[in-house]
């Protein structure tokens, strides 16, 4: 039975009734900056800074302080390449050092400790121009020296090759670069054979102020003269204006969304990604690979659309910063002719695809001799990437963006499912042998079933809100209701028909249907169940598990309420010293960047969830953390939630509909609610009880509510939660003791 609940008129304005956020964001970001109390050594060590394109880590091995420098969009022949580093150059020896990666500011500065006297240091990357900033003060000995910057820069030669070892053939071994030196800098020029050309400025201005850029082209002067324009144009403007330029940028970014609680480990991990993000990821950029702006010897210079490009984008959605996402949108949208020509000719009509790995123009594998899948082979690795895709629609509800940019596309995905797709004896339709990623090719994959079903899905609800002209509408409905049914067996979910799980395995590909699709979902006895098995049984053995394995485990424990377990697989990830890195990044045989953002995603799943219809309001929230925050953090339908948990409960909701989409919440541990504010056009809102925990608000576009248990319940501003003051930010944990060494 469904209770109607009377809304109570409170004596105070609804407007003063209602909690705000209240957050000094210098000061709580101050809390999760990295501190050095020792010169980082390596890569896996050092600062780090970015302005989604062009980019540095800042270490000093051998006691040489230097910024490795890289530019994410230079790529050639399918493959990124190294760049080179910038070098301080001091008078005496270098005897000890320190830094500090401010994340409000998004600026690394540092001290240098010579055997003549000091050198203080600090930089950032400015957008517009793009460019390295670097200012370097002598002090004591040091002043009356040379304190000057030095190039040395990377030979240019293919990265898979070098980590695969293997030899180089005569295309590969282009010539050394040009290094030309003046009294204001210096220019530097590497072009590669068969075309093309990346050129480094640094120019050298005075108060020891520097500027390094980065240019590209298809020639060496179409290369030097876009380093050399953005380094002339920073000079112009100088170190003040740019400094300025670049903190409005991110005093702006960080406020789009807020999360606190009471781990300091995880909670600084999380606000790290979420600069790592910005400095990585701009509108107008390029496709965030595995490395970005921060290249590193890998066996991967390219994008991996098997899981990595899926992960590394999955935070941002949540986190109400959707603009990012459109650096890989856009990119799809404006390639959408080379994912067509991916597949068969006689397909081309009516599909698209995209193989396991790609450049940017999204055509081929890097190394077509090694990465075997292509179009009918691996095929939902198109699909996987357009659920994100989905959701960048869903989390604004902008139907221009749904029939204009992700329907067609998405039609043409799931076209490429459709030319294949056989009808059986059982008179169902089944996939023929597709490629699970990283597990194996079987018919009737679960990784391939669960894409499909939610593309038709997805493709059906679009069409019917767009009106009934699309004629593939029988077909997809014919598909959807006579599709094979996942395979499962006794120990839950299969990798496909005939082919059970067999051992742990770090890829959870065939658990699509369970995260991040949700087909399956634990609101059903019989679901719970399914899910429950097929979670304990990839979890068997984790000691197989690489840390993409622990953060998708503890999003599923997430979704299954296990806040406890959720926390412990995130905490198991960050333990794993094979992997992580002192500084937040990630390695196995080279950098993947999807694996820490992708934690960053799990961490919001304990806090906000959106499926099957209804905002869920710290559905997992482990026991420990009785006080926990988070403001405006965005969900499907187009909505902004905030809540606050105080002594084990939560104290209040605030939702504000942009779309004025149904909305229907669950917060757990209520059994009733009340309005105790409102705001925007038209009358309060009415809220009905569903069940206990379950209510349905009627929200117009453009109106926000604060829920509340009852009327007397405090309503709390967002704060950040106090942490003990034993309780520190570790990252990096490197102090003047420890070893680099690992």
């Amino acid at each position: 039975m469904i209770l109607c609940l009377t809304l109570l008129t409170l004596q105070t304005p609804a407007a003063r009734a209602a909690p705000v956020a209240r957050v000094d964001w210098p000061v709580f970001l101050a809390r999760h900056d990295l501190v050095w109390d020792r010169l980082p050594t390596r890569w896996g060590e050092s600062a780090f800074i970015g302005n989604g394109r062009l980019g540095a880590t800042i270490d000093a091995p051998g006691g040489v302080l230097g910024w490795t420098i890289n530019r994410t969009d230079f790529v050639h022949d399918q493959s990124r390449f190294p760049i080179g580093r910038v070098v301080v150059k001091t008078t005496g020896t270098v005897q000890r050092g320190d830094a500090r990666l401010t994340l409000w500011d998004a600026e690394a500065s540092g001290t240098v400790t010579t055997d003549r006297g000091e050198v203080r240091w600090r930089s950032f990357t400015t957008a517009q121009p793009s460019v390295i900033v670097l200012v370097l003060e002598a002090r004591g000995g040091e002043r009356g020296g040379d304190v000057d910057l030095d190039w040395a820069p990377a030979e240019a030669r293919p990265p898979r090759k070098v980590a695969r070892k293997e030899a180089f053939a005569p295309e590969d071994l282009h010539p050394p670069p040009t290094v030309t030196r003046s009294p204001t800098g210096l220019t530097s020029v590497q072009t590669f054979i068969g075309g093309g050309a990346h050129a480094e400025s640094i120019r050298r201005t005075s108060g020891g102020v520097f500027y390094i850029s980065i240019g590209q082209g298809r020639t060496d002067r179409e290369a030097l003269a876009e380093a050399r324009a953005a380094t002339s144009e920073a000079a112009r403007l100088g170190v003040a204006r740019l400094t300025a330029a670049h903190r409005k940028w991110w005093h702006a970014y960080y406020p789009a969304s807020f999360l606190t609680f009471p781990d300091a480990r995880l909670e600084a991990y999380y606000w790290i990604q979420i600069y790592k993000l910005g400095s990585a990821m701009r509108p107008d950029g390029p496709i965030l690979d595995l490395n970005g702006p921060w290249f590193n010897a890998t066996p991967w210079p390219a994008i991996w659309w098997n899981l990595n490009i899926q992960l590394t984008y999955s935070p941002l959605f949540r986190a109400n910063r959707l603009d990012l996402a459109e650096s890989l949108f856009r990119h799809l949208d404006r390639n959408r002719q080379a994912l067509i020509d991916n597949v068969p000719e006689r397909l081309r009509d009516a599909a698209a695809a995209i193989g396991r790995s790609s450049g940017p123009d999204l055509v081929r594998p890097v190394d077509l001799a090694t990465a075997q899948s292509d179009a009918a082979h691996e095929m939902g690795d198109l699909p996987w990437t357009l659920y994100y895709y989905w959701l960048h629609y869903r989390y604004q509800m902008d139907d221009r963006l749904l029939r204009e940019r992700v329907y067609p596309l998405l039609k043409l995905a799931i076209g490429n499912y459709l030319a294949y797709v056989e009808r059986g004896d059982d008179g169902r339709w089944h996939l023929p042998p597709t490629h699970s990623p990283e597990l194996a090719t079987v018919s009737d994959a679960n990784y391939d079933l669960a894409l499909l079903k939610w593309g038709l899905e997805t493709l059906i609800a679009s069409a019917e809100r767009f009106g009934p002209a699309e004629p593939l509408l029988p077909r997809w409905r014919d598909v959807l209701a006579n599709l094979a049914p996942f395979p499962t067996d006794s120990a839950g979910l299969m990798v496909g028909r005939g082919r059970p799980w067999q051992q742990s395995h770090r890829h959870y590909s065939h658990l699509l249907a369970i995260y991040p699709l949700r087909l399956i979902t634990p609101d059903r006895p019989d679901e719970r169940a399914l899910i429950e098995t097929s979670l304990a049984t990839w979890e068997r053995d984790i000691s197989l598990f690489r840390g993409y394995s622990f953060t998708g485990g503890a999003a599923m424990h997430a979704l299954l309420g296990h806040g406890d377990v959720a926390v412990t697989r995130l905490n198991q990830y960050l333990d794993a010293p094979r992997y992580m890195e002192p500084n937040t990044f990630y390695a196995e045989a080279g950098p993947v960047i999807e694996t820490p953002l992708s934690a960053a995603a799990s961490i919001q799943e304990l806090f906000l969830q959106d499926w099957g219809g209804a905002l869920r309001v710290f559905p997992a929230v482990p026991g420990a953390w009785s006080d926990a925050a988070f403001d405006r953090l965005r969900a499907d339908g187009a909505f902004l939630v905030s809540a606050v948990r105080r002594g084990g409960r939560t104290a209040w909701v605030r939702i504000e509909s942009l779309a004025g989409q149904p909305c229907r919440l669950v917060v757990a541990d209520w059994d009733a609610a009340v309005v105790r504010a409102h705001a925007g056009p038209g009358p309060a809102p009415q809220l009905t009880k569903r069940t206990a925990g379950e209510f349905v608000i009627d929200l117009r576009k453009g109106a926000s509510v604060v829920l509340a248990p009852d009327v007397r319940t405090s309503l709390p501003d967002v704060s950040p939660v106090p942490l003990p003051p034993s309780d520190h930010n570790p990252w990096p944990a490197l102090r003047a003791d420890s070893s680099a060494a690992r």
